[in-house]
């Protein structure tokens, strides 16, 4: 071993680069661990960066420090002079910008292959090498994550970043930024610090550099001694920071004395004049007292020092090229990055080494620390690194773009409770689609889209005021301070603007720093701060306008006066569904392939031509999808829009729960009789005596069924005396396509009810009852059934789909047919209620005649789930929906009050086996079910025509599918 070998060795030992107890055994590479403050990539062997310095010359150790710019866009010329670089300076490393991910990789590779020793690779990747590398994937800004503040969300993102940058070659990202960003017109940080409260910032940096650290990338922390108050952008020029030193400590340097004791691996200096550390007017990153004295004595920080930018304006105004690269390798660090004239910088430390400037112990030093990075980075193999999952990171991604989102004005507006009315969506600025499809589950809505708001005004100036409820999305394309932050030129006249008898929801989608005061809010009724704008966040932000999640989130930091640093509304509990992935519940999408294959067979075997099914757990849909076609010519393939005929479900959610609200106003009791509402129907005859509790439970003795179309048929056809082609005269009941019945032909319904004698009392399903509840429900509330159900429930509910006579309201093309009636009405049923009692009643019976989709039929049933209350408006009381859901008569009749309830005892019955004794629910006969569970607070629909094209196609009951369905489902939620 040469001479100058061992001095080198015996200075490492004694510097503290090395300690003995770290060169007899390796220290596990992991920061999560206790740590004794020294950087993750010190805890290993240094023997190979050892072995690697005692081969270097005195310009080739220098040059371990000089860090490069890469751009691959910039073409051949530019690589050609990195080349050399590379091969005849042996510069230690290089920074990655501009490029594709195929052309970073390539040039990468390039540069490797012509380096004797690793190049260690560096990027610029604050929210994801997308910073960089336009292909690839962005993660959420810094600002995002802060005002989210959900540190496992965080540590994962910071994972996939590190794993993100393994497979791209790059060994270390120059992040987190731990600034606290306490000056709101602060030009350069902003959006990419966390936040202004040093405890979050700490703890948000702190799962960043975990995160990274355990894939081996190298972190970061800048930009000391703190750029968060300023007002000066260090590109442009050089900021002065008029802290003392004391308030510098207490609040810029908590995240590096946390980060220290983690296993941080750097601190990069900023281009900042800070009187109190260094009076000489010399920038940090060029200053020995603020390097030396402050970082390394006084934070005790053991790891890599790396410079800003040296080509930034800060310096290069104020000091020449090879003079600031000099200057800032003598100050202390370790990394030059952006160095201008490689050759002739290193070639002025060289000589500055033999005027005994520096010495050359301290150039070891510095390359050492570089060699041991690049070990730890590069060389290492690390066997530990996590198994990431997409699905785990993409929900990370989107439960902070949920988090993120801080209510900052409600004035009792968030949730809407009532959805109808006239709704306008206007996306101002952007591409606003993912608010526009979210808001489709709760509302039905015209849709503008403008570019400024000063266009949004004269369009609509004169349209805004015949809106009930006007939702604004301010959406900003940039988040960069210039321009007013990107947003729509006049947004804030524009609010001020807004008429005052509209219901006015803002959402912010851009950077929330250009919000400076309240003013521009005094007439909205909501505004929701997204921090950035992305789809997911346009989703999460209609969906908590609708109540489909509460908002908690508080600002990371001070926009001013009105809006501080902490201030965030709380929003009212979730009352609606929420739309969301199985990962909120811990589960992967693939957790339920065993449904889509049930669903799929069922096809196969044509049990039906399509379905849907929607499965929600405590108000979360989790799984919503839709199989097959509307028909099995597969012309029109089902949907998640797609409406069905949900035949016997009628009964729960219409009947049944009119009845339920009526007896919330006692205005209708079960143990009433039917005679005590419909005497002049019932007077002189046994009907009369009739319990309701026992109607509602088919205990009444009522027949099961009557045909009563069979009795206005001539030869198999309808009789032209009571049925006609068109509307006109007494004939406007329609009944199906260019069939219209006689009005009122319901009152010959009842009479021959009437007539049939009754059975003995005992369970016995039956339509009939539901013929008289009709009328109860109308008769009272002197309001037709579907109009009475749709002011009270569905309208305010925002269940556009759920309803009588769909083409009232929907193109056929949306509607599922049902049979291909040879019987009756010879023709194709499309459009028009399936059951022929409720089609002789003008559509609307009280056993028959809803169509929905599932979503909204689930939206309903959650209704009864949240005992009573949807999107913060109480529908029914919990008093009356226990007891109608409660089992009536057990355990001789399983039946509820209108629903049907699970088995008693032994296996069959409407459910699965698994659902509580406490659930709830009904099916149909053209192919559906709804069915809630309290206990287990699971709510599944499925809908389906599978009575297309015959009725008599029973191949859905025989397999079980709706039942084999529901196993599934509470296996896969381990109930």
């Amino acid at each position: 071993m040469k001479i100058t070998a061992i001095f080198t060795l015996l200075f490492v030992f004694a510097s503290g680069l090395v300690s003995w107890s770290v060169q007899k055994s390796v220290v596990p590479n992991d920061a999560t661990k206790e740590s004794t403050g020294l950087p993750a990539y010190m805890r290993l062997s240094p023997q190979w960066a050892l072995e690697k310095l005692e081969t270097l010359s005195l310009e080739e150790k220098i040059a371990q420090s000089f860090m490069v710019e890469v751009t691959p866009r910039k073409g051949e010329a530019h690589l050609q002079l990195i080349d050399s670089l590379v091969r005849v300076h042996k510069i230690g490393g290089i920074i990655t910008f501009q490029g594709t991910t195929e052309e970073t990789k390539t040039a990468i590779n390039r540069f490797q292959n012509q380096s004797v020793l690793p190049l260690l690779v560096g990027i610029d990747g604050e929210w994801g090498s997308s910073m960089r590398i336009s292909d690839q994937d962005r993660y959420p800004f810094q600002l995002t994550m802060g005002a989210a503040n959900d540190l496992a969300s965080t540590h994962l993102i910071a994972q996939a970043m590190g794993a993100e940058m393994n497979e791209l070659g790059i060994h270390l990202n120059f992040s987190p930024v731990v600034d606290i960003n306490t000056n709101p017109k602060n030009p350069v940080i902003g959006f990419r610090s966390f936040g202004e409260n040093p405890l979050l910032v700490s703890k948000q940096s702190n799962e960043m550099i975990k995160g990274m650290q355990n894939f081996n990338v190298l972190t970061c922390m800048k930009h000391f001694p703190g750029h968060g108050d300023t007002d000066v952008d260090s590109h442009l020029d050089l900021p002065t920071v008029n802290k003392s030193k004391v308030e510098l400590s207490r609040i810029d340097w908590l995240p590096y004395r946390q980060g220290r004791l983690i296993g941080a691996s750097a601190i990069m200096m900023g281009h900042l004049n800070v009187p109190a550390l260094d009076d000489s007017g010399l920038p940090s990153s060029l200053s020995p007292k603020t390097i030396k004295g402050i970082v390394r004595e006084e934070l005790k920080f053991d790891g890599l020092i790396i410079s800003d930018a040296l080509n930034m304006r800060a310096l290069t105004k104020h000091y020449g090229d090879v003079d600031i690269v000099k200057r800032a390798y003598l100050a202390g660090n370790d990394i030059l990055l952006y160095p201008s004239k490689v050759k002739e910088s290193i070639e002025a430390i060289r000589i500055a080494v033999e005027k005994g400037e520096i010495s050359e112990e301290e150039v070891n030093e510095k390359a050492m620390r570089v060699l041991r990075a690049k070990y730890y980075a590069i060389v290492h193999e690390n066997n530990e690194k996590p198994v990431l999952s997409q699905e785990k990171i993409d929900f990370a991604k989107l439960s902070i773009y949920e988090k993120a989102l801080t209510v900052i004005k409600n004035e009792h507006a968030i949730p809407v409770k009532d959805a109808s009315g006239r709704n306008l969506i206007i996306n101002i600025g952007g591409d606003g689609s993912a608010f526009n499809e979210a808001a489709a589950f709760y509302t039905k809505a015209d849709i503008a889209n403008v570019e400024t708001a000063k266009d949004a005004w004269a369009i609509y100036k004169f349209a805004f005021k015949n809106y009930d409820n006007i939702y604004v999305n301010i959406i900003a394309p940039s988040v960069l301070p210039r321009n007013d932050f990107s947003y729509p030129d006049g947004w804030r006249e524009l609010l001020t603007q807004m008429p005052e008898q509209s219901n006015v929801y803002v959402s912010i989608f851009g950077n929330p720093y250009a919000i400076n005061d309240r003013l521009p809010f005094e007439h909205v009724d909501a505004v929701i701060l997204a921090f950035q704008n992305t789809k997911s966040g346009q989703n999460r932000a209609a969906q908590l306008i609708f109540g489909g999640f509460q908002a908690v989130s508080k600002l990371p930091i001070t926009l001013s006066e009105d809006y501080q640093e902490g201030f965030g509304l709380t929003t009212p509990a979730a009352s609606r569904l929420k739309f969301t992935v199985p990962m909120e519940l811990g589960l992967s999408d693939t957790a339920f392939y065993r449904i889509d294959s049930i669903a799929l067979n069922g096809i196969k075997e044509q049990a039906y031509p399509g379905c849907q099914v929607v499965v929600a757990k405590e108000g979360k849909v989790i799984y919503q999808r839709a199989f097959g076609h509307q028909t099995y010519d597969n012309k029109i393939p089902v949907d998640n829009q797609t409406i069905y005929d949900l035949a016997s479900i009628t009964k729960v959610v219409s009947s049944t729960a009119s009845l339920m609200y009526l007896q919330d106003q006692k205005e209708f009791s079960l143990d009433s009789t039917l005679g005590d509402y419909l005497g002049e129907y019932t007077r002189g005859t046994v009907y009369g005596n009739l319990k309701m509790r026992d109607v509602m439970t088919h205990q009444a003795g009522l027949i099961p069924w009557v045909p009563f179309y069979t009795q206005t048929l001539v030869n198999g056809r309808p009789d032209t005396s009571l049925y006609a082609t068109t509307p006109f005269a007494n004939m406007n009941s329609i009944v199906a396509n260019n069939l219209y019945m006689r009005d009122n032909y319901e009152e010959e319904i009842l009479k021959i009810i009437l007539s049939k004698p009754l059975r003995s009392k005992k369970y016995k399903y039956s339509d009939l009852g539901y013929y008289f509840t009709k009328k109860i429900i109308e008769k009272t509330s002197s309001l037709p059934l579907d109009e009475f159900v749709s002011e009270k429930f569905y309208a305010p509910m925002g269940l556009t789909t759920l309803g009588y006579h769909p083409l009232n309201n929907f193109d056929l093309s949306r509607i599922a047919p049902t049979e291909k009636d040879t019987y009756y009405r010879h023709q194709l049923v499309h459009g028009h209620v399936h059951d022929m009692g409720a089609a002789m009643t003008n559509g609307v019976g009280g056993h028959a005649g809803l169509f929905s989709s599932a979503t909204d039929l689930a939206g309903f049933m959650q209704m009864l789930l949240n005992e009573g209350s949807y999107g913060g408006q109480q529908y029914l009381s919990p008093e009356v929906i226990a007891e109608y859901t409660g089992c009536q008569y057990c355990p001789k009749n399983r039946r509820g009050a209108g629903f049907d309830k699970p088995v008693v005892t032994g296996t069959g019955g409407p459910a699965a086996e698994a659902v509580s004794k406490a659930s709830f629910g009904h099916s149909g006969f053209t192919g559906t079910v709804a069915w809630s569970d309290p206990k287990s607070e699971i709510n599944y629909v499925f809908l389906s025509n599978r009575v297309y094209p015959s009725a008599e196609n029973w191949k859905l009951v025989r397999m079980n599918i709706r039942t084999e369905i529901q196993r599934v489902i509470y296996e896969v939620l381990g109930e």
